[in-house]
């Protein structure tokens, strides 16, 4: 906004439907957020549960029985022997070695950089969701007033 201009004030018609397009966009938006929340949330997840897994097999030294998951909720029970190292995926679909403490080292950190990204991506949703709301009030308040005037 310029200075020297001042804004030209809509009529309540006319400001309704530059709301309703704001709000459309912004519901959109909110829709993607929140859907990377909850995908970021889902990794998240998985990472504790790997961190969790790593931890037990640690703890019995490398040995011990143990479900594999196989896909599709499906397991195949296997007998670890001496586990040292595990392949831990670095992205780009690539994997490496490392030792049981350089894993759970590297999955410490992707589990605080997801924490981190979630509640980045939170901020924001909440920033969003209060911005709907004050949309939501100000159209139900032009709709008001253009059903009074007999207009809506």
């Amino acid at each position: 906004m310029s200075k020297g201009k001042p804004t030209p004030k809509l009529m309540p018609k006319e400001e309704l439907d530059v709301l309703l397009q704001e709000f459309s966009n912004l519901k959109a938006y909110s829709n993607a957020v929140r859907q990377q929340l909850e995908f970021t949330s889902s990794i998240i997840g998985d990472t504790l549960l790997s961190k969790a897994s790593l931890i037990e097999i640690k703890a019995r030294n490398g040995s011990g029985e143990t479900l594999i998951p196989i896909g599709g909720g499906n397991y195949v029970r296997a007998q670890l022997q001496d586990v040292k190292s595990v392949v831990i995926g670095i992205g780009a679909g690539y994997s490496c070695e490392k030792s049981l403490d350089d894993a759970l080292v590297e999955i410490d950190s992707r589990i605080k950089k997801g924490q981190e990204q979630a509640n980045t991506v939170q901020g924001q949703y909440m920033q969003i969701s209060s911005r709907l709301e004050q949309l939501q009030a100000r159209i139900d308040q032009l709709y008001a007033q253009l059903e009074a005037a007999g207009q809506a």
